[in-house]
């Protein structure tokens, strides 16, 4: 059985957003996070997803965080993906789009990775 997501704002600073993930990510539910997720990077450019919550991601919800990155791409932020679960991680190493996302092992590393507003770009 689908457990229904919920896509929660954990914190916003800046242009940056953190939303939390729970519930599956497949063909009956990713819609409502593509929605959520897209209705906040048309005023935050960068989200980070925290996937702790996760139980189930299938291909469709690997292609809604693959349009979702490329969406962020285009409004000149970033996707960036928090603790996916195993299963999760396992279909992101298989597909090669491991290499796309960046991704962070907590919340907290995801945070102190993002540059304060006005901070000049590190190398």
């Amino acid at each position: 059985m689908t457990s229904a997501p919920r896509v929660d704002i954990a914190d916003t600073r800046g242009q940056t957003t953190a939303l939390t993930v729970t519930g599956d990510l497949d063909l009956h539910t990713v819609a409502v996070v593509h929605h959520r997720v897209a209705d906040v990077l048309g005023d935050h450019p960068t989200v980070i997803l925290d996937l702790t919550g996760v139980t189930f991601c299938d291909s469709s919800g690997l292609n809604t965080l693959l349009r979702l990155r490329r969406r962020a791409q285009e409004l000149g932020g970033r996707l960036v993906l928090v603790a996916p679960p195993r299963q999760m991680l396992r279909l992101l190493s298989v597909t090669g789009a491991v290499s796309v996302f960046t991704i962070h092992g907590s919340l907290a590393e995801a945070w102190a990775a993002i540059p304060a507003p006005g901070a000049p770009p590190t190398a």
